[in-house]
């Protein structure tokens, strides 16, 4: 189609073009300003360029989100969707209104689970989250979500659910993998030669494998006994000098180890060295938690003669059952951490996420000053279709690394979307805000070292005020973005430079 004679509605810009979406869709696009009109099926003829409605504002928002956001009726069907779900299901979001998961999802399990849960969220009026899973149609590939879903009421008093799905599979797997590590620890326990014990200090319970009860001559059923039962199984003449030994161990560096005489469930006495080690401590530094085993060495005593054959063999197993121990540990606290950090951290940019923005915001006390900036990478489409993804997503990163440079370790970088960043400076009135925006901004224009031929400029929109108003100050702040780029993009605007004769849009 010929476009040469077309004009852009927002910049008069003529000459437009014809640009494509992940070789699926293709659109029309301005080269002045960077409008694009909607998307459609190569199949079809693109629509022209149109005045940006709130509607449409509305619609941008939801197709641009990472999250999958949808709406359905009781019966399961799509009232809205947007492209993120539309992907997952390899269909766009206009075809997919009025037809169901079951049009798109091979799993009728899923659909089915799908299906009930919206019901049962409708009839209870709460809203409720909920981890589901959904199958990708083209590629089979299972992935899991985190879903918020919100009952509503339609115009007509019909019953309607709201959800917004965050994709968690990179969490599950993380999971899982703590699961299988978990399962190798297991499965150590159950093939070591040796009696391994776990003993729960102030519950005075000791969990062991099955090799524990064997030596013990206990029923090999149960995981767990009290304490009190292994005592009793002590010879009595030994008893005194092991409990002393235990003790020291308690009070001291936390290494117990002895040898002495042990009475079998049926009376048989053995020899045993039992050993262990305390590996956690409550925060006034009493020990909680030691791990350790107990070995047979009846056998030893008996032959005084293999004695240095018989204890290099139980300290090479006692060396690979306290690496066991200490290596479970530390890639569980590793795990949890970076389970932690996941959960808050944008993967691209480092930054932080909304989930973040929800911890800091509770985190802090209502009436503390604050200044909310919302700031947009000028042309950033424009970017990706001229350099390709690969050199967009560097320049995101390079961008919110600069960001970080300039702000205190108090204030917080949210990416909110895209290439839009919400900055919250703590304790910052309008003027320091003000000051610190325009900082920003002439900081981003001057980045040297980036992958593109030409600078990479950013408009800012900004308010200030306190917590309790965080929600109209972003809202605002917001509104301030969009007078900024119609204003020419490249500048801040603030309550004290917005001139009402500008229409924010």
């Amino acid at each position: 189609m010929d476009l040469s004679q077309e004009s852009c509605p927002y910049c008069g810009h003529t000459g437009l073009t014809l640009g494509y979406w992940q070789e699926t869709a293709h659109f029309i696009q301005c080269e002045g300003c960077g409008a694009q009109g909607p998307r459609s099926p190569l199949a079809e003829k693109p629509t022209s360029i149109s005045p940006l409605t709130d509607e449409s504002l509305l619609r941008t928002v939801i197709d641009e989100s990472p999250d999958i956001i949808l709406m359905k009726d009781f019966d399961g069907d799509f009232l809205l969707c947007n492209e993120s779900l539309a992907r997952l299901y390899g269909s766009t979001p206009t075809k997919m209104i009025g037809k169901s998961d079951a049009d798109f999802n091979p799993n009728t399990e899923q659909v089915e689970f799908y299906k009930e849960n919206i019901r049962q969220v409708m009839r209870s009026g709460k809203l409720q989250i909920v981890e589901e899973a959904s199958t990708d149609s083209d590629t089979g590939e299972v992935r899991y979500f985190q879903s918020i879903k919100k009952p509503l009421k339609g115009p007509d008093g019909s019953d309607r659910i709201l959800v917004i799905a965050h994709d968690i599979t990179e969490l599950k797997r993380a999971h899982q993998l703590i699961e299988e590590k978990e399962r190798r620890y297991a499965y150590a326990m159950a093939a070591a030669g040796e009696g391994i014990w776990d003993w729960d200090i102030p519950g005075n319970r000791v969990y062991h494998n099955r090799k524990w009860c064997d030596l013990l001559g206990l029923d090999s059923s149960h995981a767990s006994h009290e304490m009190s039962v292994l005592s009793r199984l002590i010879h009595p003449e030994d008893h005194d000098a092991m409990m002393e030994s235990l003790n020291q161990a308690l009070v001291g560096d936390g290494v117990y180890s002895h040898e002495h005489r042990m009475l079998r469930g049926d009376g048989e006495v053995f020899w045993g060295f039992d050993r262990g080690r305390v590996v956690e401590w409550d925060e006034t530094g009493r020990p909680v938690r030691m791990v350790g085993s107990i070995t047979d060495i009846t056998d030893r005593k008996r032959a005084e003669q293999k004695l240095a054959e018989a204890k290099a063999e139980l300290e090479k197993s006692n060396q690979l059952l306290e690496h066991l121990v200490s290596e479970r540990t530390e890639e569980l606290a590793n795990a949890n951490r970076e389970l932690q950090r996941m959960a808050r951290i944008d993967p691209l940019t480092g930054t932080g996420n909304r989930f973040q923005l929800e911890s800091w915001l509770s985190a802090k006390s209502g009436d503390l000053p604050i200044a909310v900036l919302m700031l947009d990478i000028d042309h950033f489409k424009k970017i990706n279709d001229t350099y390709g993804h690969k050199l967009g997503d560097t320049v995101l990163k390079q961008v919110a690394s600069a960001l970080r440079e300039q702000l205190r370790d108090q204030d917080l970088i949210i990416r909110f979307g895209g290439e839009e960043f919400l900055l919250v400076l703590a304790g910052a009135n309008e003027q320091q805000a003000t000051q610190t925006a325009e900082r920003l901004r002439a900081y981003v224009e001057q980045l040297a070292g980036l992958p593109i031929h030409h600078a990479v400029t950013v408009s800012i929109g900004m308010c200030a005020g306190t917590l309790n108003g965080f929600e109209q100050l972003q809202q605002t702040a917001d509104e301030y973005l969009y007078a900024a780029k119609a204003g020419g993009r490249n500048q801040v605007v603030s309550s004290h430079s917005y001139l009402p004769e500008n229409p924010l849009i």
